[in-house]
C-alpha cells in the first residue's frame, strides 16, 4: 500500500542551490537541464502509453521531488528514473500500465533517436523503491490546473486566448522546480498574472486579486522569473 500523505514536499531555494546535485559538482544549469530531461521523457512516454495529462504531471512532480534528495551523479541514468516516475504516478491516479508496457514504451522512444536502452521491468521496480523511500512516500500530488480554472472563473476572466495561454504555462512549470518550491495556488496566479500581462488583460488592483487567492506579490514575481528563464534558456 502506497501512503498518499498530503502534499507537504517543499524546498527551500537555499536547498535547492545547494542540492545534492550540486554538491557533487553538478552546475545549475546542467541539473535544470536535465530535469527538463527527465520531464521532457515522461511527458513523451505519457503519450504513448494513453495515459492523461494529469499523470504526467504527477509523474514530473515525483521526478523532482526524488532529485530533491538524490544526486543526478548517483541516479545518473535519467531515463530509469523517468520510466518509474510514469508507472508510480499511473498507479497513485489509479489509470495503471504494467511495467512492461512501460519498458516497450521506452524502448520505441530511444529507438527513434537511433539509442538502445536495456529496461528491465525488475529495475523499475526496484528503482520505485528507492523513489518512495527518498520521498518520504508523500505521494500526494495537487497540480495548478485546477486552481488556474477556478481562479479564471472567480476573476470573471473572458479572454480565451488568456485561459489557454495560462492552462500552458502550469504545464511547462511542471519542468522546473516551481512544483517543491510553492503550494500550486501560487503557481497558479503567477501563471494567470504572466497570461494576463501577454494579453494586456487587466486584473482587479484595489485590493489587489491575488489576496483573495492566499498568494502573496513575491511568490507570483518568482513564478514569472522562473518560467521567463525556461524559455529563455531552454527555448521550451
Amino acid at each position: 500500500m502506497i501512503y498518499t500523505a498530503i502534499d507537504t514536499f517543499y524546498v527551500t531555494e537555499e536547498e535547492l542551490i545547494n542540492s545534492p546535485s550540486r554538491k557533487d559538482g553538478i552546475d545549475e544549469l546542467t541539473e535544470t537541464a536535465l530535469r527538463i530531461h527527465g520531464c521532457n521523457l515522461i511527458q513523451e512516454s505519457g503519450i504513448l502509453l494513453r495515459l492523461p495529462q494529469s499523470v504526467m504531471a504527477t509523474g514530473q512532480v515525483l521526478f523532482h521531488r526524488f532529485y530533491c534528495k538524490k544526486s543526478f551523479a548517483n541516479f545518473n541514468n535519467v531515463k530509469i528514473v523517468a520510466a518509474t516516475c510514469i508507472w508510480l504516478a499511473s498507479k497513485l491516479e489509479e489509470i495503471p500500465r504494467k511495467t512492461r508496457h512501460v519498458c516497450n514504451v521506452f524502448r520505441r522512444m530511444e529507438c527513434k533517436r537511433g539509442k538502445y536502452i536495456d529496461l528491465k521491468t525488475e529495475l523499475i521496480v526496484e528503482t520505485e523503491i528507492h523513489v518512495l523511500r527518498e520521498i518520504g512516500f508523500i505521494c500526494h500530488v495537487e497540480h495548478p490546473h485546477k486552481f488556474v480554472s477556478i481562479y479564471i472563473a472567480i476573476l470573471e476572466i473572458t479572454c480565451p486566448e488568456l485561459k489557454q495561454e495560462a492552462w500552458n504555462l502550469a504545464n511547462d512549470s511542471l519542468r522546473t522546480t516551481l512544483c517543491v518550491r510553492f503550494k500550486s495556488e501560487i503557481v497558479a496566479c503567477g501563471v494567470i498574472y504572466a497570461a494576463a500581462r501577454r494579453f494586456q488583460v487587466p486584473l482587479p488592483e484595489n485590493p489587489p486579486w491575488w489576496i483573495a487567492f492566499d498568494a502573496v506579490k513575491d511568490g507570483i514575481d518568482e513564478v514569472c522569473r522562473v518560467l521567463a528563464h525556461l524559455y529563455d534558456k531552454f527555448r521550451i
